[in-house]
């Protein structure tokens, strides 16, 4: 039986953000307030919320962004300024309603969006 490739238009968005950005938003418990939720980790868990079909944190290596300095990953140094790579995939409408939904969060970030192609078989 031979497969046949089905292929389907889907899209990515990258989300730039810092390890230490934190949220700071709506009914907080003392928990909470001493101990912010990474807004990476929001960022993931809101995506699951509204059903977005995969969300991934990358770790970075070395970089900057937004004009800032070069950080470099060490072992031994503070890591906390290294750039994450948050990225979401799903249909262009639902990433689309996502990041509107979110733009106070993403507001100064770098926030990338490219169409990809989804492999099956059929």
């Amino acid at each position: 039986m031979k497969s046949k490739l089905k292929t389907h238009a889907l899209g990515k968005l990258r989300i730039y953000i810092e390890p230490t950005h934190k949220v700071r938003h709506g009914e907080r418990s003392l928990f909470r307030k001493l101990f912010p939720k990474s807004a990476y980790l929001h960022i993931v868990s809101e995506a699951k919320k509204e059903g977005i079909m995969k969300a991934s944190v990358y770790q970075t290596h070395s970089g900057y962004s937004n004009q800032g300095p070069v950080q470099l990953f060490s072992a031994e140094g503070d890591n906390s300024k290294l750039t994450l790579c948050v990225e979401l995939i799903d249909t262009r409408e639902k990433l689309e309603a996502f990041f509107l939904r979110h733009t106070e969060l993403l507001r100064s970030k770098v926030v990338i969006y490219k169409e990809v192609e989804f492999w099956d078989v059929a």
